[in-house]
């Protein structure tokens, strides 16, 4: 397990992502009892976590990616299927147009309510998945004018798609945040139709906390 780590945080992501890397920023038993009300965690879970990459030549903005999901935690080193999926199978990317803590704050928020989620803590509701839209319930950088309230989960073609583990493959998934109006406009019709607004604007998949709302 940890040569599966080591490869993906110190191989596979430098050169996925390139920039300067900055991490790991583990998800706390804090983050669940606060956010969550969840106080008896699963005792892996502080072992997930986020990185963060500076921009690059050929991208010029932040990228935050979960670590952790893809862990082949049930499985013995020997039993690894490079061609099954490794862990969760995935894991998650945000993109944003400056750097911040409040960026990574917002994605250990949704990592963690993902884990919450496939624990079953809230009856009723499923783990995320593509074509999702999450409520934040507060601005997304925590500054009071901002209008990013929300988040989609998608595949952005315009960032990685995949990588493979000596444990097996694993997908991202990407949030792009959006407004309440937004958020409500792809409700009636749609994640797909509100990126199709989104992408000739230059708002996804990369999220600026800082611009207007375009419905």
């Amino acid at each position: 397990m940890e040569e599966v780590w080591r490869i993906r945080e110190a191989e596979i992501y430098p050169a996925l992502f390139g920039g300067e890397q900055r991490g790991i920023f583990p998800l706390s038993p804090e983050l669940f009892a606060g956010k969550f009300g969840v106080k008896e965690i699963d005792p892996r879970w502080p072992f997930y976590g986020v990185f963060e990459h500076g921009p690059t030549k050929q991208r010029p903005f932040w990228l935050y990616a979960t670590s952790g999901y893809s862990n082949p935690w049930d499985q013995d080193d020997d039993a690894y299927d490079p061609s099954a999926q490794s862990g969760a199978g995935i894991e998650f990317i945000l993109a944003t147009t400056e750097r911040g803590d409040w960026a990574i704050r917002c994605l250990q928020n949704l990592l963690a309510y993902d884990l919450v989620l496939s624990a079953g803590y809230f009856e009723g509701r499923e783990p995320l998945e593509e074509g999702d839209r999450i409520p934040l319930g507060s601005p997304i950088d925590g500054k009071e004018n901002c209008l990013i309230r929300g988040v989609i989960l998608s595949r952005a073609s315009s960032l990685p798609a995949d990588f493979n583990l000596p444990s097996g493959q694993v997908g991202f998934l990407t949030f792009t945040g959006v407004t309440d109006r937004e958020r409500d406009f792809a409700k009636e019709n749609g994640t797909d139709a509100l990126i199709a607004r989104l992408q000739p604007l230059g708002f996804f998949p990369v999220t600026d906390p800082h611009r207007a709302s375009i419905i």
